[in-house]
Formats: C-alpha cells, structure tokens, sequence
C-alpha cells in the first residue's frame, strides 16, 4: 500500500500490482493513451482559439507585456516544457532531470499560479499571453 501511494506521490499515473492479466494492463494502457489524446486535444484547440482571434495590428504594440513568471528559474523551465505538451517523462529526459523531479517543479508551479492541473496551466499562458523563450 505504501509503495502504491508513494508511486502515486511522485508522478505516477497509474499502478499494476503482480500478478496482473494481459487485459488489465491493455485496458489502462488504451486508458492513458485516451486521456493523452484529449488533452492534446484540448491544447491543440487552445493554440487555435489564441491565435484564431482577430487583433487590430496597431493594438498588438500597445497591449502589456505578460508580467514576469513568479518561478524559479528550474521551474520556468519545465513550465515550457508543459505548454508545449511534452509529458512528465519526455520533460525528464529532456531537462536531464528525474520525473520526480519534474513532478516537484509541476507542483510548486501549479501552487504559485494557483492552478489545478496542465490544462490550466496551458490556458493560463495563452490567455496571458505567455510566449516561449526563443532558443
């Protein structure tokens, strides 16, 4: 039981206990590939909502820079990382860093900005204007 709630703790999304059946794990595999699909979804139609909308040019000078992100430098990082869709493992190998690691930053920032999970986290930088560091 403790392994299970310390799995779930560090960014676990899901547990199989041994011995398990080719079907279990067929079913939560279709489970997390479904709910990828839906949040790509959800961010794809996100971008398009953002950039769909109609702004006189002469306005886009006038409109405010986005305030500065109130994270640490690590944690913008993967924050960047989750606004362009990349997952929890993808962000780790990308990063160089552990998932639980990730997962630490993932928590920290959805504290700071008072959000709730990744979809927020992605409108949040959309509706605000948020715009990727050029690399």
């Amino acid at each position: 039981m403790e392994s299970k709630v310390e799995g779930h703790s560090i960014g676990a999304d899901d547990y199989l206990v041994k011995p398990f059946q080719s079907e279990e794990i067929l079913a939560k595999v279709k489970a997390q590939l479904e709910r990828s699909h839906r949040i790509h979804a959800e961010i794809v139609r996100l971008l398009q909502t953002s950039s769909g909308r109609a702004v006189e040019p002469q306005l886009v000078a006038v409109l405010p820079a986005p305030a500065p992100l109130p994270l640490t430098p690590a944690e913008e990082r993967v924050f960047w990382e989750v606004i362009q869709g990349y997952t929890n493992k993808q962000i780790s190998d990308r990063l160089f860093i552990s998932p639980r690691t990730v997962q630490a930053h993932l928590g920290s920032i959805f504290s700071k900005l008072q959000l709730e999970n990744r979809a927020q986290l992605v409108r949040f930088a959309l509706e605000r204007g948020y715009k990727p560091p050029q690399t």
